[in-house]
């Protein structure tokens, strides 16, 4: 976004008194209906029920069906199609949106007027959708892909789009909200419900669902008609975006390598929540059951939501890009992530997502499937890692970080305002936002108030003078907090892995961080940091995704590395000389080894040989061992939930066991050992986390599973290497929260 657009500012949306200045008296008197009136209408939305069903496509899944149930009875045949095509209309009646624009209207007036009962403020930034306004006049459907915090996030889309009178989108909702009269409303405002799961049966594809879902997104698609659906799938239970699902997004691609549309702009879009509006996931993350939506639950939860304060909301969206011109790209330049897609037949963890993943999507099974695969993980983590980026942490998110990484024994009011600004400038170094002003102090108080003394307690210091601040470590408490710090882990999270891979090869542990300089020199040696480093992506790679699709993973790190250098972390073996020599020299040799760390024409240096190079870990200053121990605590929880999961595989998974049966012993041996005060983070023990640490090691192929007798299994892969490598995994982790 250009400087012009930037100096726009930002926009609450639930004032609309600031785009009616200069009006007459019935404009003050009534501005939100009088707004709302001025506002324009979308013209009618298509209805493509009767195209669908008739379509080839799906024609073709009826008959092939119906063959298979048939089994070759030509004369059962003809009723059986029957039977399946009533079937096909009954589903579509269930699936399909009724979108009204009056309704919209109508709505978006009510939300106007009536959130501010429970929130603040909505912010947007008015040159981010000036740049969403140009993109939508281009004549090619706009695909807006949020990543998914609330279920209110279901209309705050279309409420913003409709403040700056961009036609509403079709948006896709998982057939858990389809509950009796919220299905309703959710129609006219253009949603479309689809299942949880594709197929009924794990072991067999529904093609005539598969063939409904996809044309009917198709046609829309085809008549210039927007989308939106969350990539992640569902709601994220950490406040970490989640690994994105592709079934839904592999629909636009595969239209796109039709010919069914020339092009559509991808919108990357990201919401920002004070306070989450539904209710905490503490007793998810303690391995309980989630609690299914009903119509009474609904109707409990909006009465809570309106008697009580969530403070504000910001949304951000990302430049548009053409899904054209990133096809091209991608072609070109072909996409090599830490670890593969779980290829089809293989099965992974269930995280409750409303859409497919890789291993389940609507692709056609033709000879190029695998590459267009790659083609939309590509796409679905380009998405997700400028998502990521684009997210401006709230007061909330920021006071919960340093607290969890910085300061878990308590930490003075005015200290903890020096870390705001801080932690302020290395968000503003990184080119990221916050989502709030004000002094320091006044925003640390807020959000304390605003979180709760549940989450966060106060307390006078006499002899001190000065107000003290205590995070709540104590089970499920911490769950929560842990959820708004995880809005801004995501900024320093490759910063946070060389960090550890500096100590686990320095010999270095995070007491030793804590206590004053040895004196003893620490050296490290730079391809090996570089290595273990990739090493631990590899193992977390289901937490973060690290770098855009476009960069490469070896040579971010060497230039962060010796960003690590020019912050003084590190520093290397120098030759003597003169202070002014020394001092013009040190930009020139940063400069060399950075072009020689990003070097792509490998080709040129092969053969050559390079010396070792060492850095020295300036472990007697005592700000590097601070920001040192900083780094490691932000990635803290996820090793050791991943070294958790680890030890108890090696200790237990010398049979098969029922994957439930597996999960539920871990979650209670975890908690069991922060319980017993065994572990560093307490919140290592949520079972979201366990459950993403076992689905790494099934990535890696270290473990596998299936489905036998109404159970999935879980055992330790029969590679003879598997059992080595968990050891491995676990010495290194070990080494690191030592």
């Amino acid at each position: 976004m250009n400087g012009g657009l930037r100096d726009m500012g930002m926009r609450n949306i639930l004032d609309v008194r600031t785009e009616l200045l200069n009006s007459g008296l019935l404009a003050r008197s009534f501005p939100t209906e009088v707004y709302a009136i001025n506002r324009p209408l979308f013209k009618t939305y298509p209805n493509i029920t009767r195209s669908v069903i008739t379509s080839p496509r799906v024609l073709i899944a009826i008959e092939e069906t119906a063959r298979q149930i048939t089994k070759g009875d030509m004369d059962a045949l003809p009723k059986q199609i029957a039977l399946l095509e009533k079937n096909c209309a009954s589903t579509m009646r269930r699936m399909k949106a009724s979108v009204s624009s009056f309704f919209i209207k109508v709505t978006a007036w009510f939300l106007t007027k009536y959130l501010s009962k429970f929130l603040h403020s909505v912010q947007v930034c008015r040159g981010q959708m000036m740049m969403v306004k140009e993109a939508s006049k281009r004549n090619v459907p706009m695909i807006y892909l949020p990543l998914h915090r609330s279920h209110l996030d279901y209309i705050l889309v279309t409420l913003i789009l409709w403040h700056y009178d961009i036609r509403a989108p079709f948006v896709a909702a998982g057939d858990n909200m389809n509950i009796p009269f919220f299905n309703l409303l959710m129609r006219w405002l253009g949603g479309f419900f689809i299942r949880r799961r594709l197929d009924s049966n794990r072991n067999k594809k529904d093609m005539i669902y598969r063939a409904l879902l996809h044309e009917y997104m198709t046609k829309l698609l085809s008549q210039g008609e927007g989308l939106e659906f969350f990539i992640e799938g569902g709601r994220t239970r950490t406040g970490k975006s989640m690994i994105p699902k592709g079934g839904l997004l592999s629909v636009v691609v595969e239209a796109f390598n039709a010919s069914e549309i020339s092009d559509a702009f991808i919108v990357p879009v990201t919401f920002s929540y004070e306070k989450i509006i539904d209710g905490n996931y503490c007793r998810e993350q303690m391995g309980l059951p989630k609690i299914k939506e009903t119509f009474m639950g609904a109707v409990k939860a909006i009465f809570r939501v309106f008697f009580n304060t969530y403070g504000s909301v910001r949304v951000d969206f990302a430049q548009p890009f053409s899904l054209k011109e990133f096809m091209l790209h991608a072609k070109a330049y072909p996409y090599h992530p830490i670890t593969l897609p779980t290829p089809p037949g293989r099965h992974s963890l269930d995280y409750g997502a409303s859409y497919p993943n890789f291993s389940s999507t609507l692709l056609s099974t033709n000879g190029e499937a695998e590459s267009t695969r790659m083609l939309v993980k590509a796409l679905a983590d380009h998405v997700v890692y400028t998502s990521d980026h684009c997210t401006a942490p709230m007061a909330t998110h920021l006071i919960a970080f340093l607290l969890l990484t910085k300061y878990r024994e308590g930490v003075y009011l005015r200290e903890l305002t020096k870390s705001v600004h801080w932690i302020i400038r290395e968000l503003q170094a990184l080119h990221a936002d916050v989502g709030f002003c004000g002094q320091s102090e006044h925003v640390i108080l807020y959000a304390q108030e605003l979180l709760g003394k549940h989450l966060i307690s106060k307390k006078w210091q006499e002899e001190d003078n000065d107000l003290k601040l205590f995070p709540n470590l104590s089970l499920p408490s911490v769950f929560e907090l842990s959820y708004y710090a995880n809005a801004v882990s995501t900024h320093f999270a490759l910063e946070s892995v060389l960090a550890v891979s500096i100590l686990i090869n320095g010999n270095l542990s995070l007491f030793h961080l804590l206590t004053s300089a040895t004196g003893v020199e620490k050296k490290v040696l730079r391809e090996k940091v570089l290595e273990v480093a990739e090493e631990i992506c590899t193992i977390i790679h289901n937490e973060f995704i690290f770098l855009p699709p476009c960069e490469n993973l070896h040579s971010v790190l060497a230039g962060m590395l010796e960003s690590f250098v020019s912050k003084e972390i590190l520093s290397t073996e120098e030759s003597a000389m003169d202070d002014e020599l020394a001092f013009a020299g040190k930009d020139r040799r940063w400069a060399d080894r950075l072009a020689l760390s990003l070097d792509v024409d490998e080709e040129e240096n092969e053969g050559s040989y390079v010396a070792d190079q060492y850095y020295q870990i300036n472990t007697e200053r005592s700000d590097i061992r601070e920001r040192l121990h900083f780094l490691v605590c932000v990635l803290g929880p996820i090793l050791e939930a991943h070294f958790l999961v680890i030890k108890f595989a090696l200790e237990e998974l010398h049979t098969e066991l029922p994957e439930e049966d597996f999960m539920k012993s871990l979650g209670g041996c975890a908690r069991g050992k922060v319980e017993s005060g065994l572990a560093l983070f307490s919140e290592s023990c949520a079972m979201i986390g366990l459950k993403s640490a076992v689905k790494s090691l099934q990535d890696l192929e270290i473990l596998y599973s299936y489905d036998g007798a109404n159970l999935r299994m879980l055992g330790l892969s029969e590679q003879q290497d598997s059992r080595a490598m968990l050891e491995h995994y676990a010495s290194l982790l070990e080494t690191a929260l030592s």
